[in-house]
């Protein structure tokens, strides 16, 4: 095995944590325990990197304290080896369902599993039991040293059954994948694990951190802040894409009726309430091959991969229906909207024209409606 092997690798893996931790120093993210937890990922990970190389260093060399800073170093390593696969499952779990309350209940398994090997870590600086140093300061893994590996995946499988339950609650996420995010660590574990003295854990483990926060990145730039819906930029880009594959698409525009007025009348507050009801009602009515958009302000667009706009017609009139009950939105006030379909042809100007203009009809015809029953 190349001697120079590790500090290749670790060195790597910490160049590429400090620019992370460089750019994800910039963001603006309220989500304040997931963010804590993805700062303790980082800095673990490099602290690993940067001990890791020190315990291949200085393996095999005695000299004053040298037995005593191995033993420090791989107690650490084997430490952050159980606690950072434990904060991932908190931390993609707080990235998808955002309550800390669920951890402490729904974590009692992982939580018990880790202190178990943690008292074991800490039992290995008076009995050999993960690892020993000999005299001469040389390092060497034991057997026991395996059911780490064992609780490592455990912690993998955690966070991915965590992703698979807020798929079929709440449907797929469209920019985190936590597989893809895990692949990287995966592989490089594994050949740690099975090549003895071979060190891609941590670099791997830097790789796939840093792939993490980059699909996270994606999702801000392409989800509306408020009603979580996907945002105007990312409908051009869909646009764009179905056009060139002549994928056959209806859309509708819809807007919230007399929108100025809730705000106007109860606030803001109900306002932004407004908006995130009427988001939910669109996407709770939609099927599986219709994707909404917030367009702009009170406009929200619905496109499906259809032949026809009579099925995305239907599922508006049932939100419709919906948000004309209190009881169902929590709103001061029941909440209408109007629509205007459009069938996609060869322009996505002309697209959104048509929608835009069918709408406006509909709200003539609305606002006509209420003039007339106010007489």
């Amino acid at each position: 095995m190349n001697a120079l092997l590790p500090f290749v690798s670790n060195g790597i893996g910490i160049i590429i944590l400090l620019i992370l931790r460089y750019v994800s120093s910039t963001r603006v993210s309220k989500r304040r325990y997931a963010d804590f937890l993805f700062n303790v990922m980082l800095f673990g990970i490099m602290g690993a990197c940067v001990l890791e190389a020190t315990s291949y260093a200085i393996d095999g060399k005695v000299f004053f304290g040298s037995i005593f800073l191995n033993y420090l170093a791989n107690t650490y390593l084997f430490t952050v080896n159980l606690l950072l696969p434990l904060s991932l499952v908190f931390y993609v779990d707080l990235s998808f369902f955002d309550d800390p309350r669920r951890m402490q209940h729904t974590y009692r398994p992982q939580i018990l599993v880790s202190l178990i090997m943690l008292a074991a870590t800490v039992a290995n600086l008076f009995v050999p039991l993960c690892f020993k140093i000999s005299d001469h300061n040389v390092y060497a893994r034991l057997p026991f040293s395996y059911a780490y590996y064992v609780v490592i995946f455990y912690h993998f499988v955690s966070a991915l059954v965590v992703q698979l339950r807020y798929n079929r609650e709440r449907g797929p996420r469209a920019f985190v994948s936590i597989e893809l995010f895990l692949l990287p660590i995966v592989v490089g574990t594994s050949l740690q694990f099975a090549f003895y003295g071979l060190s891609l854990a941590w670099v791997a483990s830097a790789i796939g951190l840093c792939g993490l926060f980059m699909m996270q990145q994606n999702e801000l730039a392409y989800i509306d802040g408020l009603t979580g819906t996907y945002n105007r930029q990312y409908l051009y880009h869909m646009l764009t894409s179905w056009s060139r594959s002549h994928t056959p698409l209806v859309g509708a525009m819809c807007d919230v009726d007399r929108f100025k007025e809730i705000n106007d009348t109860y606030g803001h507050s109900e306002g932004d309430h407004a908006l995130t009801v009427v988001a939910g009602a669109l996407t709770e009515a939609t099927g599986d091959q219709e994707w909404v958009f917030r367009f702009a302000g009170d406009e929200f667009v619905v496109v499906g991969i259809e032949e026809d706009t009579d099925a995305i017609d239907a599922n508006l009139t049932r939100a419709a229906t919906s948000l004309a009950d209190t009881g169902n939105t929590g709103l001061k006030a029941p909440v209408s909207i109007s629509w205007g379909t459009s069938d996609y042809t060869n322009d996505i100007d002309d697209f959104l024209r048509g929608m835009d203009e069918r709408m406006y009809a509909m709200k003539s015809i609305h606002h006509h409606q209420r003039k007339a029953a106010q007489r």
